[in-house]
């Protein structure tokens, strides 16, 4: 019995072993623990940034209650005039001058329309003396009320400046713990690395004694927290992956969205950031190719997405009685084989109709192929077969 008792103990010993050594082989140091495994990792971060957009209202509250005096002020904001408004009373009484931007070429800057407002307030760009210094967020770690900021060599010492700081950021940016952010850091890393930049990231605890000011903007990112399959999209990273495999964004560009936000993720988000009737249109706008889908770090469903706006704006009455029609037609048309094989045609007779000569003289009218895929895939077999 002794001797069954000591093997039983022995294989136990060992299979613990075997799990540690697992476990120290799926990571390792880089700054803070991260997976070495990618799709593993990637699994991982769309799991847990879905799960804190789920949880944002929950997530949102506890940090309002976490937060203390002594981290600096906080301020929420519905849109983007009233953190306008918030910025104004800070600069008029701190009677403020000059100001420096840590990235200017964030996305976030040009959404809030900082560069165009700093002008209005005579307030001028001064890297070497700024009075207030400009920081966007691209996570608030709820568990530790710290910020991570994905910064440059320049950074660190910007903050320990005696100038105002002005941390900015929206409030889908919030997770959890620092489990996320590593996993966040990991992926980000992917990105600078593809685009040969170099990847800093700065774990913030915010202070009165620096003057940290943190900003936090809502302009109807709640209102898409009322789609249970849309508000996934939220969870984005904003690399841009996804417009670089789009085919109709590689066509048409970010000047048709009209807007900061684009490509395959603003087809799903624009409709509800901003008004259904203006911006319904991006949601049609897409192929469902999934090319999006394949490249994407967070594994968002966008074809799901993109087919529930589609579903929604149809229930909900937000089509025209032509746009309804035009989709029963098409829909007929895509039912049956043989009218869709002579669609080609249609196609470009409708075009050349549309486009005036004009555009024709400067832009190469498209060339359609006579036969379909169906068609190119039974020619291929009965080349192959015979």
């Amino acid at each position: 019995m002794s001797q069954y008792y000591e093997n039983f103990i022995a294989e136990a010993e060992r299979k613990n072993s075997q799990k540690e050594n697992r476990k120290t082989c799926n990571t390792y140091s880089y700054g803070i623990s991260t997976y070495i495994d990618h799709s593993f990792s990637k699994k991982h971060l769309s799991h847990y940034l879905q799960s804190c957009v789920e949880k944002l209202d929950r997530l949102l509250i506890t940090f309002d209650n976490q937060w203390q005096p002594y981290n600096g002020k906080k301020y929420w904001f519905t849109n983007y005039n009233d953190l306008l408004r918030g910025l104004r009373t800070i600069i008029w009484d701190k009677n403020i001058k000059n100001y420096f931007i840590d990235d200017p070429d964030s996305y976030l800057w040009n959404e809030i329309g900082l560069f165009s407002f700093l002008k209005r307030e005579k307030v001028r760009n001064n890297p070497i003396l700024p009075n207030i210094r400009f920081f966007e967020v691209n996570k608030i770690i709820v568990d530790t009320k710290q910020f991570l900021i994905l910064g440059n060599e320049n950074t660190i010492n910007s903050l320990n400046d005696s100038a105002v700081n002005i941390f900015i950021t929206g409030i889908e940016q919030i997770v959890k713990n620092l489990d996320t952010a590593e996993l966040y850091i990991q992926e980000k890393k992917e990105q600078f690395v593809s685009e040969g930049k170099k990847l800093y990231p700065i774990i913030y605890t915010p202070t009165s004694k620096n003057s940290d000011h943190l900003f936090i903007f809502d302009n109807m990112r709640s209102n898409v927290m009322q789609f249970p399959c849309q508000r996934k999209a939220l969870a984005c990273i904003h690399c841009g992956r996804c417009s670089q495999v789009c085919p109709v964004f590689r066509h048409v560009g970010p000047a048709a969205y009209d807007n900061i936000f684009s490509g395959p993720v603003a087809n799903v988000l624009l409709p509800h950031l901003e008004t259904i009737v203006d911006y319904k249109f991006v949601s049609y706008a897409c192929t469902l190719c999934g090319n999006c889908e394949k490249v994407c770090p967070v594994l968002l469903p966008l074809r799901e997405m993109i087919i529930e706006n589609r579903r929604f704006f149809y229930e909900k009455g937000h089509l025209s009685h032509s746009e309804k029609r035009k989709i029963k037609t098409t829909a007929k048309a895509l039912a049956n084989r043989k009218k869709l094989n002579k669609l080609w045609l249609v196609k470009k007779i409708r075009l050349k109709h549309k486009m005036s000569k004009s555009l024709r003289k400067h832009r190469k009218f498209p060339y359609f192929e006579k036969l379909t895929f169906n068609q190119q895939y039974i020619k291929k077999l009965k080349e192959n077969y015979k």
